[in-house]
């Protein structure tokens, strides 16, 4: 267990100096990927700041619901709305310990909730893995291309935590702790309402699936409900707040986030489009096949909760952010260590390893990273 805080605390080193010096090196113009992205607003950052190279892109709306809590704009467009509340409630309370410097309290919290999840996932597979080095899938989670927001004001590692602690504490038939922490995961990410389903995988193991429809064993039931609760409450917040049941799903639209396709996200006529484009559909491509071997090799239930992220992904139009969202499938990272042949893991590594490098030069220069 303190080789992997010890390596977690390394790589926090190393991605943070590799970044800062990314930031500091190169005198990148505005990025051209994607129309919307407007150089007026999104401009490459000129502060060679360690902590502001941390706030780019969504870390905006996370820190816009700590300074002035929910609201809609007044042309209805892009809101903060959409972000759920548990992550910047905690930024509120951390920061204003640290007299207001809200950044850098997203960032600290990013960092703990990151060794913690490294922690639960070493514990994890060392309990229910036993074949596996449960050190290994520790590293090659840190190295996975688009792990560096694991380390910025992003919910990323809160909510991997929360994730791997449910199905830990489900796995040990925990089921009251695992639903509670659920709820927090549902407080935290639109994915969170699918924590429920490892809960249900060992309550239907333990009870006996035959035996959950008996109204004798409902009483042992009522965890899973937890975390859709935990989503419905953000979602009635916003219905009684601002009067529309279906708020969220419009103003994520307006992301060009949406149930169909978005075309501009499929763009292939600019040299920025084409990498970008290349990325996520080498790592959607990639983690699809993962799904299917996590069936075949580990577990269905497994690949079932991968593809609630898939799924939530892809039916929102765009293959953009299929890496990052990806993050929180630690089963992938079970089974990429299982890889017996020392070649084959060795060049995923490398290829991985340098992807990541890649990701942090955009991101903390203010390019589209995922």
């Amino acid at each position: 267990m303190k080789r992997v805080i010890l390596t977690t605390l390394v790589w926090l080193f190393v991605v943070n100096v590799f970044g800062y010096v990314a930031l500091n090196r190169f005198n990148l113009a505005p990025d051209t990927a994607y129309t919307w992205i407007k150089p007026e607003n999104f401009p490459v950052p000129k502060s060679s700041g360690l902590v502001d190279m941390h706030d780019r892109w969504d870390s905006y709306w996370y820190l816009d619901i700590v300074d002035h809590g929910y609201y809609l704009k007044t042309d209805n467009t892009l809101a903060n709305v959409v972000f759920f509340p548990l992550y910047p409630a905690l930024i509120k309370v951390l920061g204003t310990i640290l007299l207001g410097n809200f950044v850098l309290a997203g960032w600290i919290l990013s960092m703990a909730f990151l060794v913690a999840s490294c922690t639960y996932l070493y514990r994890f597979v060392k309990e229910f893995h036993p074949d596996i080095d449960p050190e290994l899938p520790v590293i090659l989670m840190l190295i996975f291309p688009t792990a560096f927001f694991f380390n910025v004001v992003y919910t990323e590692s809160i909510f991997l935590f929360l994730t791997i602690a449910t199905f830990y504490y489900a796995f040990r038939k925990d089921f009251v702790l695992a639903s509670g922490i659920a709820f927090l995961g549902a407080l935290t990410h639109s994915n969170g309402v699918f924590l429920a389903l490892p809960i249900i995988w060992k309550l239907g193991e333990d009870i006996g699936w035959k035996n959950l429809a008996h109204p004798k064993t409902w009483g042992k039931l009522w965890p899973v409900l937890l975390a859709p609760i935990g989503s419905f409450l953000f979602l009635g917040y916003d219905y009684l707040q601002f009067g529309d049941p279906l708020l969220f799903f419009k103003i994520q639209r307006n992301w060009g986030r949406a149930f169909t396709i978005n075309r501009e996200h499929f763009s292939l006529f600019s040299h920025p489009s084409i990498t970008n484009m290349g990325i996520d559909i080498f790592l959607a491509v990639f983690i699809i096949s993962a799904v299917v071997a996590v069936w075949r090799k580990l577990s269905p239930w497994y690949a079932i909760f991968m593809s609630t992220t898939l799924i939530a992904a892809f039916t929102s139009g765009t293959l953009m952010s299929v890496g990052r969202y990806s993050l929180v499938m630690f089963p992938l990272f079970i089974l990429l260590a299982g890889v017996k042949d020392q070649t084959v893991r060795a060049g995923w590594m490398l290829l991985s390893t340098l992807f990541l490098a890649l990701d942090i030069i955009l991101y903390v220069n203010n390019y589209w990273a995922g």
